[in-house]
């Protein structure tokens, strides 16, 4: 498990989050202001900091020091149920996410361990964890005629954690802008099966190409202005903006069936969870979080991996899409 610091003033809310963490197994040391926050990341740099952003900590102040002074500790940022501006604060701060309360155990977990897996991903791969960038000032258009520009997948890696860093940085405008024009946005999860069994024989050259090569076909198989980026291990990340939940499924499903094709693994499959916010139709002027959809990046991944993990349980080569579990229920 990994050591937490926790930089909240307020008892009670530091006393759930306590729980919760070590319950998962963490080490956590609690501190109450951004003074003893600093001390304690020159002492011992934890692996996650948790850290109220607004109120008397200042957590986004203390935030942009440690990015100032060289400290790339990965940050995540605690709101208030009634900030509306939450992704968007914390990119500003320099974090690397955010978290809107009223705060729930799994969604705390996933958060830290998604921030956990991502800097291991960093190191495995030699890239030094680097501040999130600002989003760039956008003036009130329609959203239909914003075109993005992305950066190229790397051909020996597979993709830089700065590609990563790139998908977050879109996806904070995106969901802001999903939110008050009201159209719906997905996010795919795409996984190779059984990547670590059939790359066994392969050399680090060989299985990094093989990587490549699964993320040069993602990117074939979408359009300009989605992105597909690598994620973890074997997993990629694949964002589709203006993307309803029925042109999801099919875009995950050509995926899974362009990846039987990776030439440099034995033959396999591969397997898709999808997430979808699609935000009811409404009067575009209306303020942002007015329907009471509280789509994040983070639900949106959390709900991706849950969704992959449920079709790698049903035997692989599936496609599996969050909000049809959510339907089912619903309707039964």
């Amino acid at each position: 498990m990994a050591f937490v610091l926790l930089a909240e003033p307020a008892a009670l809310v530091a006393g759930v989050l306590r729980r919760f963490l070590e319950g998962a197994g963490h080490e956590v040391t609690w501190v109450t202001s951004s003074d003893e926050a600093l001390r304690v990341v020159r002492e011992r740099p934890p692996a996650v900091v948790l850290a109220a952003g607004l109120g008397s900590l200042e957590g986004e102040a203390m935030c942009r020091s440690l990015r100032a002074q060289g400290l790339q500790v990965p940050m995540l940022l605690v709101y208030p149920p009634d900030e509306e501006r939450a992704d968007e604060r914390a990119a500003q701060a320099g974090a690397d996410g955010s978290l809107v309360g009223p705060l729930k155990r799994a969604t705390v977990l996933t958060c830290v361990s998604l921030l956990l897996q991502l800097e291991e991903a960093r190191r495995a791969s030699g890239v030094a964890s680097a501040p999130v960038s600002p989003p760039p000032s956008l003036a009130p258009v329609e959203p239909e005629a914003r075109r993005v520009t992305r950066p190229e997948p790397s051909a020996s890696t597979g993709g830089t954690s700065a590609d990563f860093e790139f998908l977050k940085r879109l996806m904070l405008m995106e969901v802001k802008r999903s939110r008050r024009y009201r159209y719906p946005i997905a996010l795919l999860m795409v996984e190779v099966d059984r990547f670590t069994e059939r790359s066994a024989a392969l050399s680090p050259t060989a299985r990094r190409g093989a990587l490549a090569e699964t993320l040069g076909l993602l990117v074939e198989g979408v359009r300009d202005i989605d992105v597909a980026v690598p994620f973890a291990d074997s997993r990629f990340v694949v964002f589709l903006p203006h993307t309803p939940r029925s042109g999801a499924r099919v875009v995950a499903e050509r995926l899974r069936e362009k990846l039987k094709a990776v030439q440099s693994l034995p033959a396999g499959t591969a397997s898709v969870g999808v997430a979808v916010s699609e935000p009811p139709a409404g009067n575009k002027s209306a303020p942002p979080g007015a329907t009471g959809q509280q789509v994040s990046f983070g639900g949106l991944l959390k709900d991706a991996g849950d969704a992959l993990r449920r079709a790698q349980a049903a035997g692989g080569d599936w496609v599996e899409v969050a909000s049809d579990a959510a339907s089912r229920t619903q309707d039964g």
